[in-house]
């Protein structure tokens, strides 16, 4: 179970806010207009983390929340940026459904542009090590997950106010890639760069910025743009709640060969299943579980940590089941939206621990 409890943590803990306003994937799949936290108390906030004693995912998760706070100064350091992929991935490879995951699903950070970056290089990498690609090519898929919203800094602005954005500004906003490649063109390869032009374009040609469709959008770019939408769906924002990961599996799905690559998205249900990692979810034990792994062909056959016992009290022995192993246990379903709160309160970081 995931470990990160200290002053940064708190200061980025956000609860999700209860309106939400509409289903439609593309009009959720928009950038928050969350206040940032000031740079000083989040440099702070990083010095004081690095003097605490965290394992080594841990730390690497840190190295790359705190390279993406600097590159997005534009104080760009390829090597360094390279060797964080590379650490990464090797994570990935040993592991596909390695604990990092559980780090992007289940801390909400205030600071959106930086928090949604670090998130989808880890579901990216992940993603991308169960498609057996190899490291050559899950440094590429990384660097472009890592730089393709850069651009949006640009445009923060417009989002502060909370209101919905108008054509223009919309229009606006959608040039994001290009300033993204800009950014990044004198450091990485035209491959590179093209990919991360191509994360936004949709397999039907509704996307942006260049209206590209189906096999003229780049294999990387439909492996980026899906775990993208899933972070940015699985996190709130100013104007809707935070969706649960099954509820985002099952908007994305329903934007099969609209947004997402048919094939793509078969791919990524089997390796995060019908209930993704970090989905909270009922056994037929009477216990209340978190997915924390996924056993790939059998969608409904999770790895689960129990988290509630059927008394709904905490069970601190971590106990981890494989449904695949054990099979007279089974999910009975998702955890309601409206009860998650009340279990992740009980949940909520005491001493040393936190989701």
């Amino acid at each position: 179970m995931v470990r990160l409890t200290n002053q940064f943590w708190d200061n980025m803990w956000k609860q999700p806010k209860e309106s939400s306003t509409g289903e439609d994937l593309k009009n959720n799949f928009v950038i928050s207009s969350e206040k940032s936290l000031s740079q000083q108390t989040l440099e702070q906030s990083l010095v004081q983390i690095k003097q605490q004693d965290l394992s080594y995912t841990e730390k690497l998760y840190i190295e790359l929340f705190e390279l993406t706070h600097q590159s997005l100064r534009l104080n760009i350091n390829k090597d360094h940026i390279e060797t964080v992929i590379r650490q990464i991935i090797d994570v990935f490879v040993e592991n596909p459904y390695n604990e990092l995951l559980l780090y992007s699903y289940s801390i909400s950070k205030e600071n959106y542009i930086i928090a949604h970056i670090t998130n989808n290089v880890l579901l990216a990498l992940g993603f991308g090590s169960s498609l057996n690609l190899s490291k050559n090519n899950l440094l590429e898929l990384g660097i472009a997950a890592f730089c393709h919203d850069f651009g949006m800094a640009d445009y923060t602005h417009l989002f502060q106010s909370g209101q919905p954005l108008s054509e223009k500004e919309n229009k606006l906003v959608q040039r994001h890639p290009f300033r993204s490649a800009e950014i990044f063109e004198s450091f990485f390869s035209e491959r590179i760069l093209t990919v991360i032009l191509d994360v936004h374009e949709y397999v039907n040609g509704g996307g942006y910025p260049q209206g590209k469709k189906g096999d003229d959008i780049s294999f990387f770019a439909k492996v980026i743009s899906i775990c993208d939408v899933f972070e940015a769906l699985t996190h709130p924002r100013n104007f809707r709640k935070a969706y649960s990961p099954y509820e985002a599996m099952k908007m994305i799905i329903k934007k099969k060969d609209i947004i997402f690559d048919g094939a793509v998205i078969k791919k990524f249900l089997e390796y995060m299943s019908i209930y993704p990692i970090g989905s909270l979810v009922y056994l037929n034990t009477g216990e209340t579980a978190m997915v924390i792994g996924s056993n790939r062909g059998f969608p409904t056959r999770s790895i689960v940590q129990v988290l509630l016992n059927a008394k709904r009290e905490v069970n601190t022995s971590g106990k981890i089941v494989n449904l695949l192993q054990d099979k007279m246990i089974y999910i009975n379903g998702p955890v309601e939206q409206n009860e998650e709160k009340e279990i992740l309160y009980f949940l909520k970081p005491r001493g040393n621990f936190e989701l």
